[in-house]
């Protein structure tokens, strides 16, 4: 197996409309990068008379110190309000690699390059991420084969507690992969069984503990926790999981809503993005984000989204609708066969009639 290929960018903020204070502050920090100056810059930089590069300061400050989470919602806040520096979209590009959404980090360079042709950051990074995703969709390839080949050892009912745990920890590395096709509450099923077939094994408690979370599924989490702080009381994951707010399933649905407010929307879809990075197998996630993404006029990350919805099984009506919207838009035949099936499943009659208005609408313009 070839070894992973190495990206290690450094932020390409250099002060473009930046308000002196807040550069002030900035070069202050990262001369001495403490969370007292990242306090002081992020007080500067989040005033009423804020400016773009204010901000961009501010991101620049989380990537150096290592909080790349931080620094994502306010790059896509900059790119989404249409920043036309470029460094803004290669910096958001490697804050998505360092929280591991290298494939979203493509796209956001391919903008650059489309919007700045030439572009030799961006270009450089571009083929920093070609080179991981490769090498990242063999190393993927592996784990599907031995989940294959550990569902079928489990399946005929040979399996013990032992192949149950290998199969849940190969599950749980798909469960972060877009279109893997495994969603966190199928690992959970999994590693359940396992704690069912040797309740007392530390290392199925501590994977159910986290793969519960990641599912926003409290009762399981609970339960594995107190199972593992009777089995295994120093465990070094007791800590770090009672440390967490309880697990609570994400509300998608409540996301969308939240985006029919013009005044809303970038936020909405911010966080349905994040939603996204931590269950990218979610349909639910995948649904509302292909719906808000084509709210705000992205049609082509709406498209890529929905290649992920397309290929979960069993979709009802609200998914079909969704994909036969997307696929509408871009004049792709699909969209004729999810329109028919979302009319269908349609739960009643206004539903229906709602849908076919839209479709009407989309094929009149």
């Amino acid at each position: 197996m070839n070894r992973e290929p190495t990206i290690d960018w450094e932020p390409q903020y250099r002060g473009n409309g930046t308000r002196p204070e807040v550069l002030a502050c900035f070069e202050r920090f990262v001369s001495d990068p403490d969370e007292e100056g990242l306090a002081a810059l992020k007080e500067s930089a989040l005033s009423a008379d804020a400016h773009a590069g204010d901000l961009h300061a501010l991101a620049s400050a989380h990537l150096v110190s290592g909080q790349f989470a931080e620094a994502v919602p306010l790059l896509e806040f900059l790119a989404d309000a249409g920043a036309d520096d470029p460094a803004v979209r290669c910096d958001l590009a490697g804050a998505y690699v360092r929280i591991g959404s290298v494939d979203r980090a493509g796209r956001e360079l391919e903008r650059v390059l489309a919007a700045h042709p030439g572009c030799v950051a961006a270009e450089r990074q571009l083929g920093d991420v070609r080179a991981w995703l490769q090498w990242h969709e063999a190393s993927v390839d592996l784990v599907r084969q031995q989940a294959g080949i550990l569902s079928e050892l489990v399946g005929d009912g040979s399996g013990g507690a032992t192949e149950w745990l290998a199969l849940g920890r190969v599950l749980y590395q798909l469960a972060a992969v877009p279109r893997s096709g495994v969603d966190w509450p199928d690992v959970v099923a999994v590693l359940e069984r396992a704690q069912h077939l040797e309740p007392d094994q530390e290392q199925v408690l501590e994977l159910l503990a986290a793969a519960a979370h990641h599912a926003g599924a409290e009762a399981p989490w609970r339960a594995a926790l107190l199972e593992l702080e009777r089995v295994a009381p120093g465990s070094g994951h007791l800590d770090h999981w009672r440390s967490l707010p309880p697990a609570t399933p994400a509300n998608p649905d409540r996301l969308l809503a939240v985006a029919a407010d013009p005044e809303l929307v970038h936020g909405a879809v911010r966080d349905l993005r994040a939603q996204y990075r931590a269950s990218p197998n979610n349909p639910d996630v995948l649904r509302c984000a292909v719906q808000a993404e084509i709210g705000t006029g992205n049609v082509a990350e709406a498209l890529w989204l929905a290649e992920g919805l397309a290929a979960v099984e069993g979709l009802d009506f609200y998914g079909h609708g969704a994909l036969a919207m997307v696929y509408g838009m871009v004049g792709d035949s699909r969209a004729r066969h999810h329109a028919a099936v979302a009319l269908e499943l349609a739960p009643d009659d206004d539903e229906r009639a709602y849908f076919q208005d839209q479709l009407d609408g989309l094929s009149a313009g």
